[in-house]
């Protein structure tokens, strides 16, 4: 099974919940992390994430960019759009909340 990476954070669960049915319109397979645990500590966890798989994460972030669910400043890093999203998910399992 592929890796489940995030590409987009929030604390607003209906923001992600639309971003989600958009990318599933485009055949995305993709899963809210944390969606229940923010309702009960909103601020506990670091937000909603958005999360696909791996190899769909560029095309994910470009639907995202294009339905305007996102802003590209989001992921502007010279080099690579996924860079932002793989340093997160690296921060966050080193204080084991991946």
């Amino acid at each position: 099974m592929s890796e489940m990476i995030t590409v987009k954070t929030s604390n607003i669960p209906g923001e992600l919940a639309v971003a989600k049915s958009y990318l599933e319109d485009n055949d995305i397979y993709c899963f809210l992390k944390d969606e229940l645990i923010n309702q009960v500590h909103p601020y506990a966890v670091g937000g909603i994430k958005l999360q696909v798989r791996e190899e769909d994460a560029e095309q994910a972030i470009n639907l995202l960019l294009e339905g305007g669910f996102a802003r590209k400043e989001d992921y502007e890093i010279p080099g690579s759009t996924l860079f932002l999203v793989k340093w997160y998910e690296k921060i966050t399992s080193w204080f084991g909340r991946k």
